[in-house]
C-alpha cells in the first residue's frame, strides 16, 4: 500500500516540476498538457493498484450542448476518483473536500478542471459555494458523492440533499453511477490478496431537472431515484 502511494506521489511531483518550468517558459500549451495529464494520472493510478476497470452505460452519459450535466455517484473508496476521471469521455470536474486542495498538483488539477471545493465543517460556506457552483457551472461534467464521504465498509451511507439542491438551482441533467469493487483495490487490499481487481462502474440513464422546482419534493424525486439505481443496478428503470 505505502510503495504504491509513494509512485503517485512521485508521478505527482514530476509533473510539478514540469509544470513550473513550463509556465516559467511562458508555454501556451500548458492547459492543454494538464487536462491530457490528469487522465494519465488517473490511467496510472488503475494501474498502480492493479485495478480493471470495467465500464458500463457510457452512453447514458449525455452530449448535450449547452446543458449542465451532473453525474451523482456512491462513494467507497479513495480510487473513486481516478476511476470516474478515466471513464468519462470528456474533461469531468468533482465535487470535493477541502482536505484535497491542500495537495499542490491536485489542487492545481481541480482548480484548472472547475472542481468545487467545499469545507464539510461549514456548513452554511458549503451552501454557499454549491449555490456558486450552480452559477459558475462550465461545459465540463460535475461529479458528486452525495453520500458526503466515503464508506469505511463500502455500505451505502444516507443520501445527503446538497447535491440534489445544486442539480436543482443549475437546472442539471443528473447521471447516476455505480463504483462496485474499489474498496478491493486499496482499502480492503490486504483481505483483498494480491493480484487484479476488477472495478465495476455503471452509468444509468439520466433525470433531467429542467422545470423543476427546488423544493423538496423534487430534491427527493432525485435522492428516490439515484437510490434506486444504486441499489437495484440489474432492475429495469
Amino acid at each position: 500500500m505505502i510503495p504504491n502511494v509513494i509512485r503517485v506521489l512521485w508521478f505527482m511531483f514530476l509533473r510539478l516540476w514540469v509544470y513550473g518550468w513550463l509556465r516559467i517558459a511562458g508555454s501556451k500549451n500548458l492547459e492543454t498538457r494538464l487536462l491530457k495529464d490528469f487522465r494519465a494520472w488517473s490511467a496510472y493510478v488503475l494501474r498502480v493498484f492493479h485495478a480493471d476497470l470495467i465500464v458500463h452505460g457510457r452512453e447514458h452519459v449525455p452530449d448535450a450542448p449547452g446543458r449542465k450535466i451532473i453525474v451523482m455517484s456512491n462513494h467507497q473508496s479513495q480510487l473513486d476518483i481516478p476511476a470516474l476521471t478515466r471513464a468519462m469521455d470528456r474533461v469531468t470536474g468533482f465535487v470535493a473536500k477541502r482536505e484535497l486542495s491542500r495537495i499542490p498538483l491536485l489542487n492545481y488539477w481541480m482548480r484548472q478542471l472547475g472542481c468545487v471545493i467545499i469545507d464539510r465543517a461549514d456548513k452554511r460556506g458549503a451552501h454557499q459555494a454549491l449555490e456558486a457552483a450552480a452559477r459558475g457551472m462550465g461545459r465540463n461534467p460535475l461529479v458528486v458523492f452525495p453520500e458526503g464521504t466515503r464508506s469505511l465498509d463500502g455500505k451505502l451511507l444516507p443520501f445527503k440533499l446538497g447535491g440534489t439542491r445544486l442539480a436543482l438551482l443549475a437546472q442539471a441533467i443528473i447521471v447516476p453511477a455505480l463504483i462496485e469493487g474499489s474498496r478491493d483495490a486499496v482499502e480492503n487490499r490486504q483481505a483483498r490478496g494480491p493480484g487484479t481487481v476488477p472495478v465495476r462502474l455503471t452509468f444509468f440513464p439520466p433525470l433531467d431537472t429542467l422545470g423543476l422546482d427546488e423544493g423538496k419534493a423534487s430534491q427527493n424525486k432525485i435522492k428516490d431515484y439515484v437510490e434506486q439505481c444504486w441499489r437495484n443496478p440489474n432492475a429495469p428503470i
